[in-house]
């Protein structure tokens, strides 16, 4: 038998509350304020933001046939996040999972790793994606927050326009115009996570026509906690100074230049062959020092209303010591694109491209590129057709033709349809095809993973090699989705997917060797190879509600369900057993945005994120909290929680040689002052 018992709430919790409701109760001087953050735009509004990932041009969000999010600048002010990493977690789907203080594995509908291959990430559209180990080194991307104008993000391929490796998402991070940073800018702060940072920053005008700003940020996290029987030694602390400058002529010429160079240091516990004798592997501290830099030039002519084009060149160049090894990389690119109105049916956009990676590389104790130097070079073109077939229905159609040195000639096509019979609402779906282009790693790489004491006590070692005969993996994606603003409080955006992948990598067992020297050794050879395939199916969706002219919650839930399985025949050891429990099957969130009285904010977030069966990570919910204050129009001051609901946390397992440690919670304060 239950019984019911009537508890006496305690005094400090009816306060505590008294005082919640007296804040949140809204008054003439408040509606004021508010109305500046929550309300100075409406639903139909935001789902009018221009959008240029999806064709290359702009185009309103709520009319493109693709599965996008855009993280907006008043998003990100009030998320408290100080990393790229961080704001991602608020797009419905996007697998977001720290690995150590300064390492992130990053994915979308599947797939995630710590060098998640199938998703590309760009920074005004210069890629960041990593030629050499496919994916995207987190740590070396640091864009200051406060001057990121957008990040749009596509769930889904984009490879049409964007070519090999937009094949689950595409990620780009839109700077504001130096034209909207003009003036002075101070940000200061620290706590337990980040240690401590500090940005400054000036903008200025350039003659008539031009402006600039320049910036120099720097910040320095400490160690997050040990994990299972290591310490934890991850501290990261970085330098990074740039500029941009912006020149809009008359005639419709305008020029964009900016770069930055950065430099890094950090650490990480790996656990890595070291010895043909025993003891052949030992775990331990090893640091890691980068040195980064960049330089883009874009140019854009506008011929009329209905045709302009655009010219873009960008340098990337890494010098890198980690694990033992020094790699120096060089990234050339090129690219031209003409964007023009046929008639009152066809909006026509094409262009072609050139892309050239160098690396040149020194061996580590575990890790060897044959050769240790190496060119690639990317060749590519693409077109795409928006046809209007009626005042409510477009048919867009186009395709990407490359050629790489690995895998020769390859094509990445896709056919959407939009029927939007209003501007509050639009039905979409798409077709496309997408690839995944070889790597260096895929194929050049030597890697000792393990060692141990056979027979006889003769030394076995374990070694992963890549392939010359790998091919590029493949993806035929089916899309469908709906978005529709019902009233001016609720919109709400739906998308499914249906996605059939074919020669995904694995590792395969080969015939063991004997090796004669310099240390007699039983070599236990293991090679990349193209042996799974599979399907993967889910959905999003995701809701803004405007609750009152003070309050908005933002829910979204995201399934996935992956299904892969080895080729008949193939001796794959491992990659279709790993895949498919790196993601997490249900992910949802709630985030929510307070106005209250005395110019204060109050941002609430919690994120569900589902297990992982192959990592061994089980599942947990992330609270975070901001709290923001402006004492005046030029003065911010900010304190931030995260990862509130427990002391310490995995989100991932260990990679490869990598060991993970536990993300702590952590509380810091932060001041912004405009001058």
């Amino acid at each position: 038998m239950r019984y019911k018992h009537k508890m006496k709430t305690p005094v400090w919790t009816r306060l505590v509350v008294a005082a919640w409701l007296s804040v949140l109760s809204p008054s003439g001087a408040f509606g004021q304020a508010l109305t500046r953050d929550l309300t100075s735009a409406s639903l139909e509004d935001l789902m009018n933001i221009e959008v240029t990932t999806v064709s290359k041009r702009e185009e309103k969000l709520s009319k493109t046939a693709a599965a996008i999010f855009v993280i907006t600048q008043e998003d990100i002010r009030r998320s408290g996040a100080t990393n790229i990493p961080d704001l991602l977690r608020m797009v419905p789907g996007m697998e977001v999972a720290q690995v150590d203080a300064n390492s992130w594995a990053i994915s979308c509908r599947g797939f995630n790793d710590l060098f998640a291959n199938k998703l590309l990430v760009m920074i005004d559209g210069r890629s960041v994606y990593d030629e050499t180990f496919a994916g995207v080194s987190w740590d070396l991307q640091d864009v200051p927050v406060e001057d990121i104008d957008r990040i749009e993000v596509i769930r889904g391929p984009g490879a049409t326009v964007w070519g090999a490796n937009a094949v689950n998402g595409v990620i780009n991070i839109i700077t504001k115009s130096s034209k909207a940073t003009q003036g002075g800018m101070l940000v200061g702060g620290g706590g337990t996570r980040p240690g401590a940072r500090g940005l400054l920053q000036y903008g200025g005008k350039l003659g008539g026509n031009g402006h600039y700003r320049i910036f120099g940020d720097y910040f320095n996290d400490p160690s997050e906690a040990p994990g299972l029987g290591i310490s934890a030694a991850d501290a990261w602390r970085m330098s990074h100074g740039g500029f941009r400058a912006d020149w809009d002529w008359t005639g419709g010429d305008s020029l964009t230049v900016e770069g930055d160079i950065s430099t890094n240091n950090e650490g990480e516990t790996i656990t890595s062959f070291v010895s043909f004798l025993p003891p052949f592997t030992e775990t331990f501290n090893s640091p890691i020092h980068a040195t980064s830099g960049s330089l883009l030039a874009r140019w854009d002519h506008k011929f009329s209303d209905r045709s302009d084009t655009m010219v873009q060149v960008y340098y990337d160049g890494l010098q890198r010591e980690w694990m033992g090894a020094h790699e120096d990389k060089d990234t050339l690119d090129l690219e031209f694109q003409h964007h023009v109105e046929v008639g009152s049916r066809h909006d026509f956009v094409w262009g072609i491209g050139y892309r050239e990676d160098s690396y040149d590389g020194r061996p580590s104790y575990a890790l060897t590129m044959i050769p240790s130097g190496r060119t690639d070079q990317l060749f590519n073109s693409f077109a795409q057709d928006e046809i209007r077939l009626s005042n409510t229905f477009w048919l867009t159609v186009g395709s990407k033709l490359e050629h790489n040195s690995y895998t020769g000639f390859e094509y990445e096509p896709s056919g959407r349809f939009l029927w939007s019979p209003s501007d509050r609402q639009a039905l979409w779906g798409s077709v496309s095809r997408a690839i995944r282009q070889p790597s260096r790693e895929d194929v050049d790489l030597q890697f000792n993973a393990d060692a141990f004491l056979g027979p006889e006590n003769l030394p076995m070692v374990a070694t992963v090699l890549g392939n010359p005969n790998f091919k590029s993996e493949k993806l035929l994606a089916y899309e469908l989705g709906y978005r529709v603003v019902p009233s001016p409080r609720v919109s709400l955006d739906f998308a499914t997917f249906y996605n059939i992948y074919h020669d995904l990598r694995t590792v395969d067992a080969l015939n063991p060797y004997f090796d004669a020297g310099p240390v007699p050794h039983e070599v236990i050879p293991e090679m990349f190879s193209n042996a799974m395939h599979g399907n993967t199916y889910g959905a999003e969706i995701s809701s803004t509600l405007n609750v009152f002219r003070w309050w908005r919650v933002t829910p979204a839930y995201s399934w996935l369900q992956m299904n892969l399985h080895p080729e008949a025949g193939s001796y794959a050891l491992a990659g279709y057993q790993l895949a498919g429990g790196d993601s997490p099957r249900n992910q949802y969130q709630i985030r929510s945005s307070f106005n209250l009285r005395h110019h204060l904010e109050l941002d609430p977030g919690a994120y569900y994120v589902d297990h992982l069966p192959d990592q061994f990570v089980p599942s947990h919910t992330r609270l975070d909290l901001r709290l923001g204050w402006y004492p005046t129009e030029s003065t911010e001051f900010s304190i931030v929680g995260q990862n509130l609901q427990q002391p310490r946390h995995f989100e991932f397992g260990s990679q490869s040689e990598l060991r993970a440690t536990q993300i702590k919670r952590s509380v810091y304060g932060e001041i912004r002052w405009w001058f």
